[in-house]
């Protein structure tokens, strides 16, 4: 278990972020050996690249949006050629705590059988609703520290060497969405541990969250744009139908959500009808087994708005 922060290597990727990015670039610098900064065809690229250069980050312009995966991939082959123990794995929206690697590092060092680690997170805060993202039905283990889990996101994540050479790099044929849960449920099935820290936690967002209250209940919408709304729909199935042997709780608790989400866009958000045609996209295209980026339908038969 290294416990050195110059082990670790940060990957941020970067699509069309805003002007705090420096300062969150920095914040990360601060706490790891060295930074790659992935960019996936953002149109303000010289802000990116004056961002990456003023936090001493290396930067990977894609010059076109390759996904997800394959900006995560980037650094996870950086982070083996050059000899790294792990890969800190963060959104352009990320900022993390003071302190917070160290902290990681120091627990992953008291845990048992530290040596099975593949993931080990920072807790997320949602910045509107306050709430750790976890569910009840992620919990496998927990102490007054930790928490060992089903599956945990991207962002705040450290992952394991051993894991990478495991199980192999991420997959980006899912392009985005669910690209960090299929990782999380592959180590897993390889008898691997996925872990978060109670005690170091980040803010952070899904989607652009707002309240709506229904039949005497108060839930959140995420307001995806419909590309999104393809993806998740489309990936949900996939990964659902993909890990059912492995972790049946999962891909049934996943599948009902799928139905609750896509229920309350259609019911609830904006721009219904490009998102329904987003939703009946993505669970025609998982029927056809069709990964990667969406392909555009001719005019009039559904355009996605931007994710």
């Amino acid at each position: 278990m290294a416990e050195d922060l110059r082990e670790v290597l940060a990957v941020v990727v970067t699509y069309h972020p805003d002007a705090g990015l420096a300062a969150r670039l920095q914040a990360i610098r601060e706490q790891v050996g060295a930074l790659v900064v992935v960019d996936n065809g953002s149109a303000n690229l010289a802000e990116v690249v004056a961002a990456a250069r003023s936090a001493d980050a290396r930067l990977v312009a894609n010059g076109a949006n390759l996904g997800v995966a394959a900006a995560l991939n980037t650094g996870a082959r950086i982070m083996l050629d050059e000899g790294y123990a792990w890969l800190a794995t963060f959104d352009q929206d990320s900022a993390i705590p003071p302190g917070a690697i160290a902290g990681l590092l120091a627990l992953g060092a008291a845990l048992p059988a530290p040596e099975r680690l593949a993931i080990l997170a920072m807790s997320r805060r949602d910045r509107v609703t306050g709430r750790d993202y976890h569910r009840r039905g992620d919990i496998l283990e927990e102490t007054e520290t930790w928490r060992r889990v089903r599956t945990t996101i991207t962002s705040g994540g450290l992952v394991s060497r051993q894991a990478l050479n495991g199980v192999g790099l991420f997959d980006e044929a899912l392009f985005i969405d669910g690209v960090d849960h299929d990782f999380c449920l592959r180590c897993r099935a390889a008898g691997l541990l996925v872990v978060e820290a109670k005690d170091v936690a980040m803010d952070h967002a899904i989607g652009a969250i707002t309240r709506k209250r229904f039949l005497g209940r108060e839930g959140v919408l995420t307001n995806h744009g419909p590309d999104r709304r393809y993806y998740i729909t489309r990936n949900t199935l996939t990964l659902s139908a993909r890990h059912f042997v492995t972790d049946p709780v999962w891909a049934l608790r996943e599948a009902a959500h799928l139905a609750v989400w896509n229920a309350s866009a259609a019911l609830f958000e904006q721009d219904r009808a490009a998102k329904l045609t987003a939703m009946a996209q993505g669970a025609w295209d998982f029927t056809a087994g069709r990964l990667g980026p969406r392909l555009r339908r001719p005019r009039g038969a559904g355009r996605g708005g931007p994710a």
